[in-house]
């Protein structure tokens, strides 16, 4: 039993000898702008020796007691705490360096129907995250966008004090509620006229004005709502969008004495 926690403690300290050595490694490649893709394997090797470490940490306090215990307790305590503050620190150095970590993010040009999905997933990928500093969000928030949102913030000087400030420009310009409606609205009467009867043609503009017409109830703008529907209002601009030979059939199923509810 003493010899095979002896063989333990060996094996553990030369394990602490190789965990420093790279935790310094991973320390330089941050520094020195390295390569994502290296200090992603720099990260996952080190992750590999700590958690044999860990878990022969785990095995030789069965083998202790007393002070001597609690000394091997406190001292891989420091070990864990280092391998933490290294690991996290990755991420913000690479930044930091002009290198951001890879990933996927939603490109908005200044279209203002598709500013709503455009935030939702920025939001949830960058803005929410807890472990990037303002900074870094703005980084990622500037590389996000281009033509008129790019515009729209890039003179602002990019440090975290200001990054609140882009996010209120942004808003405000392209997803100001009222903005988002209109733009629906106006898509809606936009849309081009099918004038042929083709199931295809047909199905393509109702789709388009069910989606338009989604996004307005989202909006709490729902047109079937309301002592004059909106749907009432727009119903002779949608009629003009569909075949004549479509609305008569549809007038005729309806007939002469059907209410408005029914369109």
């Amino acid at each position: 039993m003493a010899s095979a926690a002896k063989v333990r403690s060996k094996k553990l300290a030369a394990n602490k000898d190789r965990l420093n050595q790279l935790l310094a490694e991973l320390e330089e490649l941050c520094l020195e702008s390295a390569d994502v893709g290296e200090i992603k394997e720099q990260i996952s090797l080190t992750e590999k020796i700590y958690h044999e470490s860990d878990a022969l940490q785990g095995e030789l306090l069965l083998d202790l007691d007393g002070e001597e215990r609690q000394s091997a307790v406190e001292d891989w305590s420091k070990w864990r705490k280092l391998f933490r503050q290294r690991k996290s620190r990755a991420p913000a150095v690479r930044a930091g360096n002009g290198r951001l970590p890879e990933m996927k993010l939603p490109q908005f040009s200044g279209k203002v129907l598709e500013f709503p999905t455009f935030w939702a997933q920025f939001e949830a990928s960058i803005h929410n995250q807890s472990y990037l500093d303002a900074a870094t969000k703005f980084t990622y928030l500037i590389s996000s966008t281009e033509g008129r949102a790019r515009s729209s913030i890039e003179g602002i000087p990019l440090t975290a004090a200001n990054y609140p400030q882009a996010v209120s420009i942004l808003k405000a310009r392209f997803g100001w509620p009222r903005m988002v409606v209109r733009e629906h609205l106006t898509a809606l009467w936009k849309l081009p006229a099918c004038s042929e009867m083709s199931m295809r043609g047909i199905q393509s503009l109702v789709d388009e004005m069910t989606k338009h017409l989604r996004c307005l109830v989202a909006l709490n703008k729902d047109p079937f709502a309301g002592p004059l529907p909106l749907s009432e209002a727009m119903m002779p601009m949608v009629r003009d969008k569909f075949p004549l030979e479509l609305l008569k059939a549809w007038d005729t199923k309806l007939g002469p004495d059907a209410g408005e509810d029914e369109d």
